[in-house]
């Protein structure tokens, strides 16, 4: 890596370069159609790469590999859950550019939080989600991919998530969940160039009350992104937060 810029590299195991891209933004070039250029110039670059390399025996695969298995699925050895993320930027109520997909870790005792308190429940039944857990949904804030761009749960300056037992039935409760949060870095630690988000939304949660785990969990969290430099108009964004129990 001692070449630049950043970017998509193709390269042998002998380290020949095969292919490159790097995007580079357009003056006036609008969000949406920058974007579009991107996917359809490294799409072009790959076809590049692959007839670089020349023929390559096909790898036997016997299955495709799944590289997130637990991604809105299941929980982990020690019990925590990673909730699947997907953020959109939204401009005059439609979608602008691709979706950002990331993950919310939630470490067991963390988890824990977003259920009852072993015991009975009871409809009506409130509770606050501790404060460090609610920090972990910053992923869902950022409509870039960048991490630079992206808040980290160190970044969230107030995170309040509250869960209500709507009610009660065959096993089953169903929990509703309000959150709020705010979030406050610089990219690249200068404060020339600060970045802000805020966001509030509502969640709802499975939970089985025979076995005292929950079962399935969605959020739906509408925001604001601010792009420094000082000013900026805020991107509405909006983010979908999901995760089953699984087999």
């Amino acid at each position: 890596m001692r070449q630049w810029p950043q970017g998509l590299w193709v390269v042998t195991p002998e380290g020949k370069v095969l292919g490159f891209h790097y995007h580079k933004p357009k003056p006036g070039e609008p969000y949406a159609e920058g974007q579009t250029r991107w996917v359809r110039e490294t799409v072009q670059m790959t076809r590049d790469a692959i007839t670089a390399a020349g023929p390559l025996a096909p790898r036997d695969l016997k299955t495709t590999p799944n590289p997130f298995p637990d991604r809105g699925k299941g929980t982990n050895s020690d019990g925590g859950a990673r909730l699947a993320v997907g953020v959109i930027r939204v401009i005059n109520g439609r979608q602008d550019g691709p979706p950002v997909v990331d993950s919310v870790f939630l470490t067991r005792e963390r988890w824990d939080g977003f259920r009852p308190r072993a015991g009975e429940v009871k409809a009506g039944q409130e509770w606050a989600v501790p404060e460090d857990a609610a920090a972990r949904f910053a992923p869902a804030f950022s409509p870039m991919t960048d991490s630079i761009f992206s808040p980290k749960p160190d970044d969230v300056t107030a995170a309040k998530v509250t869960a209500r037992v709507a009610r009660v039935g065959d096993g089953y409760a169903v929990i509703r969940y309000e959150g709020s949060w705010e979030t406050f870095h610089n990219r690249d630690g200068d404060p020339k160039y600060p970045i802000r988000t805020a966001a509030t939304g509502e969640g709802v949660g499975v939970y089985d009350t025979r076995t005292g785990k929950l079962t399935a969990a969605a959020w739906l969290i509408p925001g604001t992104f601010r792009n420094s430099p000082p000013g900026d108009k805020p991107q509405r964004t909006v983010a979908v937060v999901e995760w089953v129990a699984g087999e």
